[in-house]
């Protein structure tokens, strides 16, 4: 895991750069835990991407943020479908208590993965809030690759737009 120092800075959003940072884990996380909106709380960092104009501080939190959102959408969506088809296979055998013990045990693990991302969210909000930008294992080099394309594309339908990168400090 590589973590690096950056420069106190001010956001295009009209806050420090830290705190935008903050505001988007906070809101995607707390999206991500209420039923039904959690599906699309990839949406939150998406809208932050998007606002920010010149901070790659907040864009790589953004961009941090919508992978692990994607990650845990796919990972619901995967556990909706194994429990789905355990329900259909042990309702046609009637073997009813078989089916609850295995649909209870894969919704506590659900539950605790779900409890693993947030930690890992709490801990993305400790580390941006002290200018702190960490790129995780496998999710980082997706993140800074999506900020760097996400952030080509911002700046190409602005007409080229501010590219002031004068605030970021990647050593």
């Amino acid at each position: 895991m590589k973590t690096t120092k950056i420069e106190p800075h001010q956001s295009s959003l009209g806050m420090d750069a830290n705190i935008a940072s903050l505001i988007i884990f906070v809101a995607m996380a707390v999206v991500s835990w209420i039923p039904y909106l959690g599906w699309v709380a990839w949406a939150v960092p998406i809208v932050f991407f998007i606002l920010e104009k010149k901070s790659a501080f907040v864009k790589f939190q953004a961009a941090t943020a919508l992978v692990i959102s994607i990650v845990r959408v796919v990972l619901s969506i995967l556990f909706s479908i194994i429990i789905g088809i355990v329900t259909a296979s042990f309702s046609i055998t009637f073997n009813f208590g078989a089916a609850l013990a295995i649909i209870g045990f894969l919704g506590f693990i659900s539950m605790l993965i779900g409890l693993a991302i947030t930690g890992l969210i709490i801990y993305l909000i400790i580390m941006a809030y002290g200018y702190k930008q960490v790129e995780l294992p496998i999710i980082g080099p997706i993140a800074a690759k999506a900020a760097e394309a996400l952030g080509k594309i911002n700046v190409n339908q602005s007409g080229g737009g501010n590219n002031d990168s004068s605030n970021q400090n990647n050593g």
